[in-house]
């Protein structure tokens, strides 16, 4: 192989394997913490949730989701689920809806709670993070609050 055939096909080469890991970088398994409070949706013994003060979730390698669950220390829980509404070579960016789990009824009810996005960063030499924002529209106003979390694998 003449060298114009070789450098070509390692300019190609050099440009695929950087390429590859931009795209391949958002799918797998990110988890955080949260601030920010809120009351119930429902008359409720206690006054209020502090929503996604742990949350883990998960994009799969078709990339087109972002979903998983959230917990504060009280035992309160919910479920969030978003679509991965764009991806670039440094950045995606979801948005979705998060839920509370009333667990006082067989089956538990799902609650819907507003809406959330959130902002998933890898540049190609720095840390790879995420950031966001979640609302929760519930009867007695609209509250907020913002999450931050790390890819885990």
């Amino acid at each position: 192989m003449n060298n114009k055939k070789m450098a070509a096909l390692a300019i190609a080469v050099f440009l695929l394997l950087g390429i590859t890991p931009v795209y391949a970088q958002i799918a797998g398994t990110w988890a955080g913490t949260g601030e920010g409070w809120c009351p119930f949706p429902v008359p409720y013994p206690n006054e209020y949730m502090k929503p996604w003060q742990n949350w883990k979730g998960s994009i799969p390698n078709t990339q087109n989701v972002f979903s998983g669950e959230w917990y504060d220390g009280d035992g309160n829980q919910g479920t969030f689920k978003s679509e991965i509404l764009f991806v670039t070579e440094e950045e995606a960016y979801a948005g979705g809806d998060w839920y509370w789990i009333d667990n006082r009824f067989d089956p538990p009810v799902y609650r819907w709670m507003g809406p959330f996005s959130m902002k998933f960063k890898y540049p190609p030499y720095g840390r790879i993070h995420c950031y966001g924002e979640w609302q929760g529209h519930i009867p007695s106003g609209i509250y907020s609050g913002t999450m931050k979390g790390r890819k885990v694998d």
